[in-house]
């Protein structure tokens, strides 16, 4: 029997990844991967080039549209959500519509979801929604206490607000007895996939090193993030998936380390000696720090499997073959 995996935002970032390794990974291969996907980013290459053992259908189509998404759920065993407006977890954009799509798309991704009878629905929600460690007594920037899943969310901005109103939808949808929820509280994501993104942290600085540009570091660098590898994003959406029963109704972070920004820059000139690096006060909200634990879920089995030294070193094998441009070579007294 054919089991469909529906993916919502199956054409993004992490769904670009994550589509060909249901393909290759035997657990899944009986399985039907059907991407759901408004393409507003125009991530066609996402599409391109996909496993030849895997079984694909592509939905175009929007998560505010629930004829659309009841069409798309026929027939489908279980819905991996992460269909969003993403933003780096302390910026700032139009709140309305990331409220909308995040919030609200995901309350009617929840609903038709239950509707339709979908055995498990894993939502990738953000770390950012415990908000920032220096919030809380006792936790410096430098060395801050990792928050687990019973910490108080207190998430800061349009962004991480509406991921936690969206994971609320669909826990009530679970209390309900509606439909079985995982939550999935990712780290900041990063590495090469065919649809990467450079906006957050550790790919914005690896993008500047690899088209020799200087490293823009704000504050002192101390602040950490919680860094996730692309592929590790994949391999715990997929584990989440092969354990239904013992993950549903559960939410867990999921993260590869908690790095301070300055770790992220020396991995990078590790790699790339040259790179130079300024310091700037400005943007004083990139000063603060989000550190999670993620002991629960490897307390299931679950471990990171990509380091932020190999994650970066693969990403700047792709900007391969670019010098500097103007200028008299810069020195080390320069940064």
């Amino acid at each position: 029997m054919t089991r469909t995996i529906l993916v919502t935002g199956g054409a993004g970032y992490i769904g670009s990844r994550l589509i060909r390794d249901l393909a290759v990974d035997p657990t899944f291969n009986d399985c039907l991967i059907r991407i759901y996907d408004n393409l507003q980013r125009e991530t066609y290459r996402s599409l391109l080039d996909l496993p030849a053992q895997g079984r694909y259908q592509f939905v175009e189509g929007d998560i505010l549209d629930g004829t659309g998404l009841s069409l798309a759920m026929r027939d489908v065993w279980a819905v991996v959500h992460m269909a969003a407006i993403v933003h780096t977890p302390l910026a700032f954009g139009p709140s309305g519509w990331i409220e909308q799509v995040n919030h609200w798309g995901s309350a009617t991704v929840g609903r038709v979801a239950a509707e339709a009878g979908v055995a498990h629905l894993i939502y990738t929600s953000s770390a950012a929604v415990y908000g920032p460690v220096d919030a809380v007594a006792g936790s410096p920037a430098s060395s801050p206490r990792p928050f687990d899943e019973g910490t108080v969310c207190r998430p800061l901005g349009p962004y991480a607000e509406s991921k936690l109103r969206g994971e609320r939808e669909l826990q009530a949808l679970q209390a309900a007895g509606r439909l079985r929820v995982t939550i999935l509280r990712l780290g900041s994501v990063f590495g090469w996939a065919p649809a990467v993104r450079f906006d957050a942290v550790a790919n914005r600085l690896a993008y500047l090193a690899g088209v020799c540009r200087p490293l823009t570091v704000y504050g002192a660098g101390e602040q950490r993030r919680s860094l996730l590898h692309v592929a590790d994003a994949s391999h715990a959406i997929r584990f989440a998936l092969a354990h239904s029963e013992q993950v549903a109704g559960e939410t867990y972070n999921v993260v590869g380390e908690n790095a301070r920004v300055l770790d992220v820059v020396a991995a990078l000139r590790a790699l790339q000696p040259a790179t130079q690096v300024r310091f700037t006060e400005q943007d004083v909200l990139t000063h603060l720090s989000l550190a999670v634990s993620g002991s629960r879920l490897n307390g299931l089995g679950w471990y990171p499997q990509v380091s932020l030294e190999a994650g970066l070193a693969e990403l700047l094998d792709h900007l391969r073959g670019f010098v500097p441009f103007g200028g008299e070579p810069w020195h080390e007294e320069d940064t």
